[in-house]
C-alpha cells in the first residue's frame, strides 16, 4: 500500500481534537497502517523489523507485533512521530533524447519552500511520493529545503499535516532540471496543506526572506 490509500480521513479538526484528548488523558500512541487504518495503542518495543504494542482498549492485555513494512507512521503520546519507509526500491532508468543516453547519475533539483503564516505555524507539512512510497521533507514554517531527486518521469506528490490531502500534485521530473514547489497551509473544513509548482521568478521572490532548512525533520526508519 502507498500514500494514495491513506488520505481518506475525517475532518482534520475532529481528528486533531480526538488525538489530543486521547494523548493527554491516557497516554495513547497511534499506529497508522499503510492501508489507512489506525490502531490506538501503547507502543512497547521498536525492533529492527517490527513494533510490539498493546491495544489501547486493553493496556494490561497481550503484547501484539506488526511488521514495520506495514506501517506508515507512528504518532506518540508526546507529539513526536516516526515515519517508516516500506523498503521498496525502484530502478532509475536512463533517459534517451535524440538517440543519446543521459546518465541516470544527473539528478533533478527540487526546492520546497513555505512562506510564513500564523495559521498552523507550529505544524510541519509532510511531502512525499506515491511511487516510490517515501517521504521527502517535513517542512517547517518560513523555511525552504533543497534536495536532489533521481526518480524521473511522472510522479504524484502527496502532502499533509495529520492526514494526507486528497488533492495531489503531478510533476514530470526530468534529469538536470530544477523545480520549485510552494507549500502552504489553508483553512476550510479544518486545517490542511497544499503544494503547487511555481516558476523560478516567483519562487526566488517568495524565498528571499526565508531561512534554509538543512534537512528533512522526519525520522525515516
Amino acid at each position: 500500500m502507498t500514500f494514495n490509500s491513506w488520505f481518506k480521513r475525517a475532518s482534520l479538526i475532529t481528528a486533531t481534537l480526538v488525538l489530543f484528548a486521547g494523548n493527554k488523558a491516557i497516554g495513547q500512541d497511534t499506529i497508522v497502517i499503510r492501508n489507512g487504518d489506525e490502531i490506538r495503542a501503547k507502543v512497547e518495543e521498536v525492533q529492527v523489523t517490527e513494533i510490539k504494542y498493546r491495544k489501547y482498549e486493553n493496556l494490561t492485555g497481550p503484547l501484539y507485533s506488526i511488521k514495520k513494512s506495514e506501517i506508515f507512521m507512528v504518532k506518540y503520546e508526546n507529539g513526536s512521530k516516526d515515519v517508516f519507509d516500506n523498503q521498496q526500491t525502484e530502478t532509475t532508468p536512463s533517459v534517451e533524447k535524440a538517440g543519446t543516453s543521459v546518465s541516470p547519475n544527473v539528478p533533478a533539483t527540487i526546492y520546497f519552500y513555505r512562506p510564513p503564516k500564523f495559521i498552523g505555524a507550529a505544524n510541519e507539512i509532510i511531502v512525499g511520493t506515491i511511487v516510490p512510497d517515501a517521504v521527502i521533507v517535513d517542512l517547517k514554517n518560513g523555511r525552504w529545503f533543497k534536495t536532489d531527486y533521481t526518480y524521473f518521469g511522472q510522479r504524484e506528490l502527496v502532502n499533509g499535516i495529520f492526514s494526507i490531502n486528497e488533492k495531489h500534485l503531478n510533476v514530470n521530473f526530468e534529469q538536470g532540471k530544477t523545480y520549485y514547489i510552494r507549500c502552504t497551509i489553508i483553512q476550510g473544513m479544518g486545517m490542511q496543506s497544499k503544494v503547487e509548482l511555481v516558476d523560478e521568478a516567483t519562487a526566488e521572490k517568495e524565498m528571499a526572506s526565508l531561512k534554509e532548512q538543512e534537512k528533512s525533520l522526519v525520522k525515516i526508519k
